[in-house]
């Protein structure tokens, strides 16, 4: 099964509408966006978590300062990079860039978009088998889907591979 159906007719029909109106006047049209509609959604079997690594992906466009550079937020393009830190940072040395989500309850608790400390709750009480070592974060505005299938997801696999992860739990922003 492909992660998107009709890839190919998605990005002709952005190329045609919704960016060709960005590159006469910079600016986004929202209307002129189609959404991706898959008539078959993905499954698999399901796994026993108890027994299982969970890796934490979030859209929340959090990083480590110390570590890396902020995603590009400012873009009207989106930013399809990703970030990875270590699942033992401390929530209060990460910073966010993501200027299309209010910022205000992230910034107040960050439990709500990086829920480490619950999910550690839940190893704890042999719900979850254990965690990765790794956080991934990306900037979830990213109006390329195209780009999203072909240097996103491929980037955050190779981490899943690596990391031999079970399960991943994605928490959008």
């Amino acid at each position: 099964m492909k992660i998107v159906e009709r890839l190919d007719a998605w990005t002709g029909n952005l190329e045609k509408g919704w960016l060709k109106k960005y590159a006469l006047n910079k600016t986004v049209d929202w209307k002129l966006y189609k959404y991706v509609k898959n008539a078959q959604a993905p499954s698999n079997t399901g796994i026993d978590l108890s027994s299982s690594k969970l890796l934490l992906i979030s859209s929340a466009g959090a990083y480590l300062p110390a570590q890396d550079r902020p995603f590009n937020a400012k873009s009207l393009l989106g930013d399809y990079s990703i970030r990875t830190f270590p699942l033992t940072s401390s929530l209060s040395d990460l910073d966010y860039a993501h200027d299309h989500y209010d910022q205000e309850a992230v910034r107040r608790d960050a439990q709500v978009l990086l829920p480490l400390e619950h999910l550690q709750d839940l190893v704890d009480e042999q719900v979850i088998g254990s965690l990765s070592n790794k956080v991934i974060s990306f900037m979830g505005y990213q109006p390329f889907v195209n780009k999203v299938v072909k240097k996103t997801i491929p980037a955050i696999l190779r981490i899943v591979k690596a990391e031999a992860v079970d399960a991943a739990l994605l928490v959008p922003s």
